[in-house]
């Protein structure tokens, strides 16, 4: 009877130990989250961005190659961000604006070169000290018509507007942030509306959406990376790409939207800007589709 005591006793002192161990780790575990998830970064807001205004002109005389006689070209591009901060929440805002535009001999008119709008908004919510849960929404679409450019006695054709096409997406999901240059946002369920607002396309299938409609509604996965990074004290980089996979439609056809931004600056004003987007929606065109612009200009901070 007294070894079946001792037994007990033993085994209630040993599980008393060990509870007491386990709710010292368990402190030492929440301590060192509490440590982990403390932020760096200050409370309150932050602002900035860049303006560019970009000019390329050309003239050719008698030249055996053949060309364009003369050429000027104008494009504009404006970044801005808005940044808040209070504890463990935060709200990021940004935009990316560009129109651009070129004139030449053989069409004696300026043509549409560049036009985007896209505007993101993304709330996060500190999980870890680089693991964030968030919110994204983004809306792209353009400001002006865009043509199908004709030659000679040729008409132009319409083949997009404001809002045709038009997108508007968002994105419950998570945001990894290793670094004040990079973000990765991902989200295995995103809502995206897409729009065909001008009556020209209404009578016909486009960007996705049916004819005699003006707006489709897609479920997929959504992924953002964004990177920014002085390369040396005199050149900057800016990229971000988006992928999104439709469940309903194709879904390994992948829609990409890549673009980069190479800053190269001669003094505080005067800078070469090199463009380079990359863009694949096979709802639009089944082709991937390449843009690029190189220019000298005047480069503003904001």
């Amino acid at each position: 009877m007294k070894k079946i005591k001792l037994v007990v006793f033993g085994s209630i002192m040993i599980s008393s130990a060990s509870l007491h161990a386990q709710d010292a780790t368990v402190k030492n575990l929440q301590a060192a989250s509490s440590k982990e998830i403390k932020s760096t970064e200050k409370d309150g807001w932050k602002r900035g961005g860049t303006f560019i205004f970009n000019v390329n002109q050309g003239t050719l005389s008698n030249w055996a190659a053949g060309g364009e006689q003369n050429t000027l070209g104008i494009n504009t591009i404006l970044n801005y961000a808005v940044n808040f901060r209070k504890g463990k929440n935060t709200w990021d805002s940004y935009c990316d604006l560009a129109l651009g535009f070129q004139n030449a001999t053989s069409f004696n008119r300026f043509r549409k070169t560049d036009d985007r709008i896209d505007i993101t908004t993304k709330y996060g919510r500190q999980l870890s000290n680089k693991w964030y849960a968030g919110l994204l929404v983004n809306f792209n679409s353009q400001s002006l018509a865009g043509y199908i450019y004709g030659k000679d006695t040729i008409k132009d054709v319409k083949n997009s507007n404001f809002l045709s096409p038009g997108k508007l997406l968002v994105s419950p999901g998570f945001d990894y942030r290793p670094s004040k240059d990079f973000s990765l946002f991902v989200s295995p369920a995103t809502v995206r509306w897409v729009f065909k607002n001008d009556n020209d396309f209404y009578t016909k299938a486009a960007y996705g959406v049916d004819a005699f409609k003006k707006s489709n509604v897609e479920f997929g996965a959504f992924l953002t990376a964004k990177y920014n990074k002085p390369i040396t004290k005199w050149a900057t980089y800016s990229g971000r790409l988006d992928l999104f996979s439709n469940y309903q439609h194709n879904p390994q056809n992948v829609d990409v939207f890549f673009t980069n931004l190479l800053t190269m600056k001669f003094n505080s004003w005067f800078a070469t800007n090199l463009s380079v987007d990359i863009v694949y929606d096979d709802d639009v065109i089944k082709r991937t589709k390449l843009k690029e612009i190189l220019g000298l200009g005047l480069t503003f901070k904001l």
